[in-house]
């Protein structure tokens, strides 16, 4: 098997992140406002809450930005899972995963059940497009054998 890569791009969740922190700068000025009015010490936590929130979601936006090497990799050795939110990827061998699976109600989450240490969870969010998705359960289905629970 020669080296694919399956670059992650979240798109959408980015953009929905973007809106989200553009309501919440409004709120927060809107808070501030109040507390200027004479809104007391609520409309300071109102603010002080809202401003939180808002640095978090411009955090997220930016930790979920394309870059390079960002995604899954598979090869001969076995499977590399970049991180969201961390810089150092997960390197599985093909002898640690047991088996792939789709889970939730809509198999929009890649399960690869490990041997011994658990489970690896990659949501459909984390692609920018199905398609590519589902480009690479194709390709681990390929590789691995099917479930042991399937009938």
């Amino acid at each position: 098997m020669s080296q694919r890569f399956f670059s992650f791009d979240p798109r959408p969740t980015r953009i929905a992140l973007f809106l989200g922190a553009c309501l919440l700068a409004v709120l927060t000025a809107w808070a501030l406002a109040d507390f200027r009015g004479g809104g007391g010490l609520l409309a300071m936590a109102r603010a002080g809450i809202s401003a939180g929130l808002m640095l978090t979601f411009l955090v997220s936006v930016h930790r979920l930005r394309p870059r390079e090497g960002w995604g899954i990799t598979l090869d001969n050795a076995g499977v590399r899972v970049a991180r969201p939110f961390t810089g150092k990827p997960l390197e599985l061998h093909w002898g640690q995963i047991d088996s792939v699976r789709r889970v939730g109600r809509k198999g929009s989450v890649l399960g690869l059940f490990l041997k011994e240490e658990g489970r690896v969870l990659v949501t459909r969010h984390l692609f920018a497009r199905k398609a590519v998705y589902e480009e690479l359960l194709a390709a681990l289905e390929d590789r691995l054998p099917p479930s042991r629970f399937d009938a």
